[in-house]
């Protein structure tokens, strides 16, 4: 049955990349790509929250989309029309036709002192212990909780080369650990490893287009910390601290 109305939860993020429209759910993880008239159906539903009001697409088109949508929990079922935000703007997209690469990756790491090497274990270790004890589908929405309960007991911003020498050492360490170790639990880790000390980075994940990817990574004064230049192409969507968009959105 069809819901007479809907809503994007708000641990739903939406993005708007030119080509296509990018869905992250900030509980599980989960990451739907709107292209088309799906894209600009979903624009106009946020505007109403009334799923038979859309005009971009034919019913049957449009039922499928909100069961699929329904389903994975990017939409849920409301009790009156609750409109929400349009998707945020993503950075400009230029088509480079498969010769363009995102570098979100790891740069040479510099030398670390050992003594920031034991605090950098723990919380690496704290952070995957976090992502790895529970459901797995809740991953996400474990690890965005630490940090927002870590970054509320902070009470100043860490500088520029506090931050570089505590993502220098998480990475130091992330080379030796078992396992996955990316650029999620490198992020995480580095905010809580400062976070120890009662300083605060921001904490930001986001997606880039050409290709369609996610990267998280730490700010200190709007920049990224020890980044290649690519991660300048990527549009925050989620940031601990929260910080507001130009959409009013998180």
């Amino acid at each position: 049955m069809t819901p007479r109305y809907v809503r994007a939860p708000d641990h739903v993020a939406a993005c708007d990349l030119g080509p296509a429209t990018v869905l992250l759910d900030y509980r599980t993880g989960a990451v739907k790509v709107l292209t088309g008239q799906a894209a600009r159906w979903w624009v106009e539903l946020a505007t109403t929250g009334e799923p038979d009001t859309p005009t971009t697409m034919d019913r049957a088109s449009a039922r499928a989309l909100l069961g699929q949508l329904h389903g994975a929990g990017l939409l849920t079922a409301a009790d009156r029309p609750r409109p929400w935000p349009a998707p945020v703007a993503g950075r400009p997209l230029t088509p480079s036709w498969g010769t363009q690469t995102v570098n979100a990756g790891r740069t040479p790491i510099p030398s670390v002192p050992y003594r920031a090497l034991p605090l950098a274990a723990l919380a690496l270790a704290v952070v995957l212990a976090v992502e790895h004890i529970g459901p797995a589908r809740f991953r996400m929405a474990r690890i965005t909780h630490l940090l927002s309960r870590a970054t509320r007991r902070t009470v100043t911003c860490a500088s520029t080369d506090q931050a570089r020498r505590a993502v220098h050492a998480v990475r130091r360490v992330g080379l030796l650990t078992p396992g996955r170790v990316a650029c999620l639990e490198e992020s995480a880790a580095v905010a809580l490893m400062l976070a120890v000390s009662r300083q605060r980075v921001t904490w930001c994940h986001g997606v880039a287009a050409d290709p369609i990817c996610l990267h998280a990574w730490v700010e200190t004064d709007d920049q990224p910390v020890a980044e290649p230049e690519s991660t300048h192409r990527y549009t925050a969507l989620r940031t601990i601290p929260a910080q507001l968009t130009g959409d009013g959105q998180n």
